[in-house]
């Protein structure tokens, strides 16, 4: 019997220090941003320039289905879809980044080959307010 409780308390405590890895487990970054804008990514401007001082954010994962409810380093505004300019960083072993109209990589796209860095304007808005919603990666 007294084996029998002792491997069901080893039974219990192993699975609540799982649990507690688990909640204490820190969320993912690749998602978040952490302000460096590296080489391996896509950096978003809120102003024309890529002016870090106006507002950035760096994409630093694989794919974000949805900009929404994240805001520009240093300026603190809201990203929404206001991305005004693009830094597209060299140091991805893909080919580039792709850039969409809607959330969940729908709608409409423009492609953004690795290394490059400019502008985004359109005649129908101006800077690209509300058309770039998502990302990912392409060739790779």
């Amino acid at each position: 019997m007294r084996t029998k409780r002792s491997v069901l308390t080893v039974a219990s405590l192993a699975a609540a220090g799982v649990a507690v890895g688990v909640l204490l487990a820190p969320t993912a970054g690749a998602t978040t941003g952490d302000g460096k804008c590296t080489s391996t990514e896509l950096c978003v401007f809120n102003d024309y320039g890529h002016n870090k001082s106006k507002g950035y954010y760096d994409l630093d994962s694989p794919a974000l289905k949805n900009f929404h409810g994240r805001h520009y380093f240093n300026d603190g505004a809201y990203i929404g879809d206001s991305i005004s300019s693009f830094i597209a960083g060299s140091g991805t072993s893909c080919a580039g980044y792709k850039v969409f109209v809607d959330v969940d990589f729908k709608g409409a796209s423009l492609k953004l080959d690795r290394g490059t860095k400019g502008d985004l304007d359109s005649p129908f808005t101006s800077p690209y307010s509300d058309v770039i919603s998502s990302y990912s990666k392409f060739g790779c």
